[in-house]
C-alpha cells in the first residue's frame, strides 16, 4: 500500500513540474509559431460585396506558452482584408497568449474597395498577417482575385398576402428607354429581381457573365421583351448565368439563385447561346401566378420565346417551366435538375428539334446531405385551376433525347372530363425512357429505353460516347431537323467509329 501510496505521489510531483513547466513563458527569439497552411486564397471576390469566411489554425508547438506581442494585417486599417482572432474582431491585436502544444483559430473576410479597379480585371489583392513573438516576426499571405462589376440592386417590393416579399429594382440602365443593351466589359452582379418593365426591350450580348444572388433572378414585366445572346454567336462565346458564389465548394451546388421568369414577356424573347446553371429554375415562361391564367390558351396572344443552342443544368427544380406558352427551340441541352427537365403546364405550345434533354440528378450539396429524384424529367398537364381544360395546340420533339435514370421519365397528367391526353403531340426520330405505349399516331422511328451512353453524366458531359457500347443515338436520327443543319457547337453529322454511314445522330450532338 505504501508503495503504491509513493508512485501516486511521484505522478503528481511530476505532473506539477510538467504543469509549471507549460506555464511558463517562453522568451527566446528562436520560438516560433507555426500555421495550419501557409497562405488563404479567395477565388474571384466582386467589389463592394463580401467574401465567404476562411480560416486558419495558428499553432505554438513549444513546451512553454508563448506571448504574441503583435499581430496585425500589414496594410494596416485600410486593408480590404478583416479578422477575427478568437472571436474578437479587429486588424490588430497585442499581447495574446498561447499556451505551449496549444492553438487558436484566425478567421479571414475581405471586401474589395470598387475603387480599387486597375485596367486589367479581375485583379489581384494581397496583403499579409504580420506576428511578433519574442522580437521574431513572421508573416502568413493572404491574397484575394478582385473583379469589378455592374451592380443591380432592388429598390422596391411586393408584400404577399402570407406576409412574404419579393424584392425588385427597374434597371436603372432600362428606365427611360425602350431598347437597351448591356455592356460586357465587366460582369453583371444582381440582387433581387432585375425588372424589364411593359413595353421595354433589354438586349444582353454575347460573351456576357451574369451573377446572381440568393433568390435573385430577372424578371421580363408583361409585355417586355428580352434578347439573350446572338444567333450569329458560337458555343465558345455564350451568356452565362450563375450564383454569385465563386468559390470552388459552391461550383456545382443548385438553387443559389432563383430563374429568368418572361412573366407575359409578349412577343420574339429570344435565348441564344446561353450557359444557366445552378439555380432554382432555369427559364421560366408563363404567366404571374398572381395574375391569373387564361382558361385557354390563345394563340391570338403570341407569347412566345425562342431558344436555341443553350444550356441549362443542375436546377434544383426545373429546367424550362412553360405555361400557357408558346416555346420554340433547337440544339439545346437541358440535363440534371432535381424535380423536371421539362413542365408544361396548362397547354400551350411547344416545339423542339434536336436537343438533348436527360435527367441522372444525384445530387450532393454543400452540406454533405444526398437528395435523389423522385419525379418523372418530362410533365404535361392539360388543364388549369383543377377544372378547367387548358390543352396544347401543339407537343412535338423531332431528333430529340428525352432520357434520364428513372424506369420511367414522363407524366402526363390529365384533367379527365377533357378526354385525357390527346393533343395533337409527336416524337420523331426520337429517344425515349418511358413505359407509355405512345402508338403510331404519336412516334415515329424513335428509340425507347435504349442505352444513350453519355460520355459522363455527373460532370455535365452529355454529348454521346464514342466507345462502345454505342449509344443508340449514333446516326439514328432522322430528316426531322427543323432547319438546323448543324448541332450546338457547330458540327454536322460526320462518319466515324460509332456512326459509320455518317446519319445524323438524335439529340444536340453530331460528332
Amino acid at each position: 500500500m505504501k508503495k503504491v501510496a509513493y508512485i501516486s505521489l511521484l505522478t503528481l510531483v511530476l505532473s506539477f513540474f510538467i504543469s509549471c513547466k507549460k506555464d511558463k513563458q517562453i522568451t527566446s527569439p528562436s520560438a516560433k509559431l507555426s500555421f495550419s497552411q501557409d497562405s488563404i486564397l479567395f477565388d474571384t471576390v466582386f467589389t463592394r460585396v463580401g467574401s465567404t469566411t476562411k480560416l486558419f489554425r495558428l499553432h505554438n508547438r513549444n513546451n512553454g506558452k508563448l506571448v504574441i506581442s503583435s499581430l496585425k494585417l500589414a496594410r494596416g486599417t485600410n486593408s480590404f482584408f478583416r479578422l477575427n482572432v478568437d472571436g474578437v474582431a479587429g486588424k490588430s491585436f497585442t499581447n495574446l497568449e498561447i499556451a505551449a502544444q496549444d492553438s487558436m483559430y484566425i478567421f479571414v473576410e475581405v471586401t474589395i474597395d470598387p475603387s480599387y479597379d486597375p485596367v486589367t480585371s479581375p485583379f489581384i489583392y494581397k496583403d499579409s498577417i504580420l506576428f511578433e513573438v519574442n522580437g521574431n516576426q513572421q508573416h502568413f499571405d493572404l491574397i484575394a482575385f478582385g473583379q469589378n462589376a455592374y451592380y443591380h440592386m432592388p429598390n422596391q417590393e411586393i408584400i404577399f398576402s402570407n406576409t412574404q416579399a419579393l424584392y425588385y429594382g427597374v434597371d436603372t440602365n432600362v428606365v427611360g428607354t425602350a431598347n437597351v443593351t448591356w455592356k460586357n466589359d465587366k460582369p453583371h452582379l444582381i440582387y433581387g429581381y432585375l425588372v424589364v418593365d411593359s413595353l421595354h426591350t433589354l438586349t444582353i450580348p454575347s460573351n456576357t457573365k451574369i451573377y446572381l444572388h440568393q433568390n435573385a433572378g430577372i424578371w421580363v414585366y408583361r409585355y417586355g421583351t428580352i434578347h439573350i445572346g446572338d444567333a450569329s454567336s458560337s458555343s465558345t462565346n455564350t451568356v452565362s448565368f450563375q450564383g454569385d458564389r465563386l468559390e470552388q465548394e459552391y461550383k456545382d451546388v443548385p438553387g443559389q439563385w432563383d430563374r429568368i421568369w418572361i412573366n407575359e414577356g409578349i412577343t420574339n424573347n429570344t435565348i441564344n447561346y446561353a450557359v444557366i446553371k445552378n439555380g432554382n429554375i432555369g427559364v421560366h415562361a408563363g404567366y404571374a401566378v398572381f395574375g391569373g391564367y387564361p382558361a385557354v390558351y390563345n394563340t391570338s396572344l403570341h407569347h412566345n420565346l425562342t431558344i436555341n443552342n443553350t444550356i441549362i443544368q443542375n436546377c434544383s427544380s426545373v429546367g424550362v417551366l412553360g405555361q400557357a406558352y408558346s416555346i420554340r427551340g433547337g440544339n439545346n441541352v437541358v440535363v440534371n435538375c432535381g424535380q423536371h427537365i421539362l413542365e408544361f403546364d396548362y397547354g400551350g405550345n411547344y416545339v423542339f428539334y434536336q436537343s438533348t434533354f436527360a435527367n441522372y440528378w444525384a445530387q450532393t450539396n454543400n452540406s454533405s446531405s444526398s437528395s435523389s429524384r423522385t419525379t418523372p424529367s418530362f410533365a404535361f398537364n392539360n388543364y388549369y385551376n383543377e377544372i378547367t381544360p387548358s390543352p396544347f395546340d401543339s407537343l412535338y420533339f423531332g431528333n430529340c433525347i428525352l432520357d434520364g435514370s428513372m424506369p420511367e421519365e414522363f407524366n402526363f397528367d390529365t384533367l379527365k372530363q377533357s378526354g385525357g391526353f390527346n393533343p395533337p403531340y409527336k416524337f420523331d426520330y426520337c429517344a425515349l425512357k418511358t413505359g407509355v405505349s405512345f402508338g403510331t399516331a404519336h412516334t415515329s422511328s424513335c428509340q425507347i429505353n435504349q442505352q444513350m451512353n453519355f460520355i459522363n453524366t455527373t460532370t455535365y458531359n452529355f454529348d454521346l460516347s464514342p466507345n462502345p457500347p454505342y449509344s443508340a443515338a449514333w446516326g439514328t436520327g432522322g430528316p426531322a431537323n427543323g432547319g438546323y443543319a448543324t448541332d450546338i457547337n457547330g458540327h454536322s453529322p460526320a462518319v466515324s467509329t460509332a456512326n459509320p454511314n455518317g446519319l445524323p445522330n438524335i439529340g444536340a450532338y453530331q460528332q
